[in-house]
């Protein structure tokens, strides 16, 4: 019950901020519309500024449940993120009033709370492209990743805000796969000797100084145990495997949260996921970020 009204609060004021502004909204008018005493607000959100970073959350956990539906389809890798990439579409058609807000929002002070929580977002969806990409094409676009990263999402932004503040009508349907299309252009100027732009794989460290960039080391490795957990329980292995393998996962997140990070353990342990090739990117990342000589 509790969990219901929480979301009819976040929904209400996502419609109320579309329409009037973020500062031109007040408590009041959100307790006015979802049919609550102030107080009874309160029992959910501290602050109008909790409740604006827990639409975020909110919309982004939308997204996250779609993707990862889709993760477990049985599809070959390029089906599946054409697929995926369909989704900031499809949630436009559902929450207009979203994309407005944050669009909108760019403007705006943000606070460090949400300004956390945006980076984390980022920094998870550059991971997520660095994967999917890398499953399609090959380790061989690892010199030129970043550029392709950069078109995709200026492609896909242009788009969305073509249609939410153009009202340009178009067929969403066919834009994963046009999308799709375009990569293939990129990465084969790519492969056929376009000079990369971005002379570094990794997009994060190519742009230290970008906002993304700040998200503290650990809990950097700390996304990317936990999107080895998520594949993990996605792939066919035998079920021995998968659990021996959680159980490293599980103990390297137990590491993680130690106020001193024991460095040779966590060698050891990490050298255990090298039987999984998927894990190498993984591997490679976390042991940049924590200083950590792979074995």
């Amino acid at each position: 019950m509790k969990e219901k009204k929480r979301k009819e609060i976040i929904e209400s004021a996502i419609k109320l901020f579309a329409e009037n502004g973020f500062y031109n909204t007040s408590v009041q008018d959100i307790v006015t519309d979802c049919a609550m005493s102030k107080g009874a607000f309160y029992n959910y959100f501290s602050s109008k500024e909790e409740l604006h970073i827990a639409i975020f959350q909110y919309y982004f956990e939308q997204m996250s449940t779609r993707t990862i539906e889709i993760d477990k389809e049985n599809l070959n890798p390029r089906e599946k993120m054409k697929k995926q990439l369909g989704v900031p579409f499809e949630e436009l058609t559902k929450h207009k009033e979203f994309f407005i807000m944050y669009l909108r929002e760019q403007s705006f002070s943000i606070n460090k709370e949400l300004r956390e929580f945006m980076e984390k977002a980022q920094f998870e969806t550059l991971t997520w492209y660095e994967r999917n990409l890398k499953d399609i094409y090959g380790e061989n676009i690892t010199t030129f990743i970043g550029d392709i990263i950069l078109l995709i999402e200026g492609m896909k932004q242009s788009y969305l805000a073509a249609m939410l503040f153009h009202d340009l009508q178009m067929d969403v349907d066919l834009l994963p796969n046009f999308l799709m299309n375009r990569i293939d252009d990129i990465v084969n100027a790519f492969q056929n000797g376009e000079e990369p732009i971005i002379k570094k794989s990794n997009l994060l460290s190519s742009f230290p100084q970008c906002s993304f960039g700040n998200i503290d080391r650990i809990e950097k490795a700390s996304l990317l145990l936990a999107d080895m957990q998520e594949q993990l329980e996605n792939m066919k292995i035998d079920e021995d495997q998968r659990d021996g393998l959680a159980g490293v996962i599980d103990f390297l997140k137990g590491e993680l949260k130690k106020p001193n990070l024991e460095k040779y353990a966590f060698q050891g342990m990490l050298a255990n996921l090298k039987e999984i090739k998927e894990f190498d990117i993984y591997r490679e990342k976390i042991a940049a970020l924590l200083d950590v000589q792979l074995l």
